[in-house]
């Protein structure tokens, strides 16, 4: 009876979060399948009969399959390092892979205009030193840049996921294996990497679903109609070729696929306990020194010149004179300056509001084992950011809500769902780590239900709370797509005027806002890190350090 008691009093705390999120999915959703079934649904029936949907399909699934695979095996030896051993250094890179989850994939396309382009910085100095008549490196427009491009943007991400989750594994197994004189290759393959599945596919699946619904990198950098993608089609059509029902029809379509593909990797997973494992923690040897340093070098290497180049373009014209003619342009009234109110304005209601949500939800999922919350919230990632903007565009156009006041409200409820999951996704380790011991003995000194919640569980959650508001609040900041879709022109914010002026070959003006939006991301989570680290010294919340 107390089991049940306490699943209906979480049910009830949750239940209010779960109705918003379904009502901010389930709307846009449902307007785009009336749209797309309007006219005797003669545009489904094309699209699903189309052998070019089919070939969009295949690509689509190709370069997120591709894209996903190579950030993960990428990632693997620098997990194993990281995860094994502690050495100087080794927290900061953490945070620096950390960090990179708020860089917007519109820098991403920035920084490898401005790097890797033919008249970029990379071939200019290959050019100038070996005194070349043509760029050596040819990199953009192509499906290599896609593929590239993705694993800049997901191999920290892969790398972070893998060495935290390798990191709680118990070592015993492998330990006694190398006791026995196996070898290190053959303790990883039949010991480690079995225990790893579970992490290993949950990173793969992330990044999956993000290159899924990838669309400036593809737009941008792909080039090519031949390069499209589902979610650049489905914008294509409801914006170019101005077929809204046609990419409606293509937007359930790409539902019903990444829908089909969420719920067989979500009910496919075991679960698994994991320990935390105090042992991994190892002295480098020498010889493994100079593989991380080594790891390390190239891991900077490939993810620091895209972004200092950015920063190196806004100061610097085509022809390499300095000028500080753009960034003047950054701080006069007008088109710029309202850009970077509105995105901050934007990320911060719709980051404090999907944190809101997120937390009841990760909290009821945690103390009920429930999978199907976690599955429900995650449906956004299987609609991505393109369905969703033209979806609230149809809403916005059944019921007559073209003010700017009805802009900002269907752009702030955009943003809620697509940075809900991983907020919930961020919160829920911290909700299966409140030991249930602490509410019992709330309970015990007579407390209530909703106070051990509120006065009890609620601040074990702090520090997860902050991070899940810093991952909303990047997500938000850097979100292209569905505000590209939802503004018509109105409603600009930071990334939206850096694709405008991408498209205008306007690269000074480009990088003098990228740089606004990556110190602004950068700012964000560094004050979020610090703020943590100042709580856990006043509360004590560090674990001590055992003696070996």
């Amino acid at each position: 009876m107390k089991t049940r008691s306490v699943k209906k009093f979480y049910l009830g705390l949750s239940a209010p979060s779960l109705a918003v999120l379904l009502l901010l999915f389930a709307l846009p959703l449902s307007f785009t399948l009336a749209k797309a079934f309007s006219n005797r649904a003669e545009a489904v029936r094309e699209v699903f009969a189309s052998p070019y949907t089919y070939r969009l399909l295949l690509f689509t699934l190709e370069q997120s399959l591709l894209s996903a695979a190579v950030s993960v095996v990428i990632a693997l030896p620098f997990s194993y390092y990281f995860a094994s051993f502690r050495f100087k250094g080794r927290n900061t890179i953490l945070a620096l892979s950390a960090l990179s989850f708020t860089i917007p994939s519109i820098l991403v396309v920035l920084g490898f205009v401005i790097f890797y382009g033919n008249s970029g910085i990379l071939n200019k100095a290959l050019q100038s030193l070996f005194d070349l008549s043509e760029p050596p490196v040819k990199v953009l427009y192509s499906f290599f840049a896609i593929i590239l491009a993705h694993v800049y943007l997901n191999l920290p991400v892969a790398f972070n996921l893998i060495t935290n989750g390798w990191a709680a594994l118990p070592c015993n197994e492998e330990m006694a294996s190398l006791t026995l004189r196996k070898s290190r290759r053959v303790t990883f393959f039949r010991i480690t990497l079995p225990k790893l599945r579970g992490v290993i596919a949950n990173a793969f699946i992330i990044i999956f679903l993000f290159c899924f619904s990838s669309f400036a990198i593809v737009m941008v950098l792909g080039g090519n109609p031949a390069y499209s993608t589902l979610e650049s089609e489905i914008y294509r059509k409801a914006n170019i070729m101005l077929d809204p029902a046609g990419a409606a029809a293509l937007a359930l379509f790409g539902f019903l696929v990444t829908g089909a593909i969420l719920l067989m990797t979500t009910t496919g997973r075991r679960r698994e306990r994991i320990e935390r494992a105090e042992a991994r923690n190892r002295r480098l040897r020498r010889k493994d020194a100079v593989v991380v340093f080594f790891l390390v070098l190239l891991l900077l290497l490939f993810i620091l010149p895209p972004m200092l180049s950015i920063f190196y373009r806004s100061f610097f014209t085509k022809g390499g004179l300095f000028s500080l003619h753009e960034w003047m342009k950054v701080f006069e009234k007008g088109n710029f300056l309202e850009a970077i109110i509105n995105s901050l304005a934007i990320a911060t209601v719709s980051a404090l509001l999907s944190t809101a949500l997120s937390e009841p939800l990760a909290v009821y999922s945690a103390k009920t084992s429930s999978r199907i919350v976690p599955l429900l919230a995650t449906l956004p990632l299987a609609t991505g950011s393109v369905m969703l903007g033209l979806g609230y565009n149809f809403v916005a156009a059944r019921t007559g809500s073209h003010g700017m006041v009805a802009g900002y409200v269907m752009i702030l409820a955009t943003h809620m769902v697509i940075s809900l999951p991983f907020a919930l996704r961020t919160m829920l380790p911290g909700a299966k780590e409140i030991p249930e011991r602490v509410s019992q003995a709330s309970y015990t000194l007579g407390k209530g239900r909703l106070m051990t919640y509120l006065g009890t569980e609620r601040p074990l959650l702090k520090n997860y709370r902050r991070k899940a508001f810093i991952f909303a609040f990047a997500l938000s900041l850097g979100e292209v797509n569905a505000t590209l879709t939802l503004s018509g022109g109105r409603i600009t914010t930071l990334p939206i005027q850096i694709y405008r002026l991408i498209g205008s070959y306007s690269y000074q003006g480009a990088s003098a806002l990228g740089s606004v939006l990556l110190v602004l991301a950068f700012m964000v989570f560094l004050i979020g890190e610090n703020i943590g680290r100042r709580k856990d010294g006043v509360s004590g919340n560090k674990q001590p350090k055992k003696k070996v």
